[in-house]
């Protein structure tokens, strides 16, 4: 749950007196950048939703349109999106129920198989990327290129400061 609205910096350095670890702008800049992502998230949904997609099954389908004529195994859907085998399975099922991908079995190993994406599947992808291009351009249209560099640049720093959440 992220706040509606993001304390003024004012009142986190009131806080900063209670609190010396308190550092208002840091506090700030890290609130500010989770109500933004939560945001763009509920955007995200409400755009594939449009297609009938979800952020998950969308992720599949544009790791497995990136080689239309290859496949993929479940396992390397899972570390290529950063989820678990569970998971990928899941969107695997929706996605084959909606016959937008296949499984291919291996023929001396009924257990294994590989994922790619039917031609219903390539169709509907084809559709929907330009549109979200089209969209992720708008998100960024108030930023000029050169600051679009430096908002990346920024965002590696920032991920490069997770540690301090994944440490005891």
């Amino acid at each position: 749950m992220i706040p509606k609205d993001i304390p003024k910096h004012e009142a986190l350095k009131a806080m900063a007196a209670r609190y010396p670890d308190l550092d208002p702008s840091a506090v700030e800049a890290c609130i500010t950048m989770f109500r933004v992502s939560g945001d763009l998230f509920g955007c995200m949904n409400g755009h594939f939703a449009r297609y009938g997609l979800s952020q998950g099954r969308f992720i599949i389908m544009v790791l497995l349109n990136k080689s239309p004529d290859l496949s993929l195994s479940p396992s390397e859907l899972a570390d290529m999106s950063c989820v678990s085998r569970a998971t990928v399975t899941g969107l695997l099922d929706g996605l084959e129920r909606d016959g937008l991908v296949k499984r291919v079995f291996t023929p001396d190993d009924r257990r294994s198989y590989s994922v790619c994406l039917t031609h219903k599947g390539k169709k509907v992808i084809d559709k929907v990327l330009p549109d979200h291009f089209r969209r992720l351009a708008g998100v960024m249209a108030n930023l000029s290129e050169t600051e679009r560099n430096m908002f990346v640049r920024l965002l590696f720093k920032v991920r490069d400061g997770l540690t301090a959440l994944k440490t005891p």
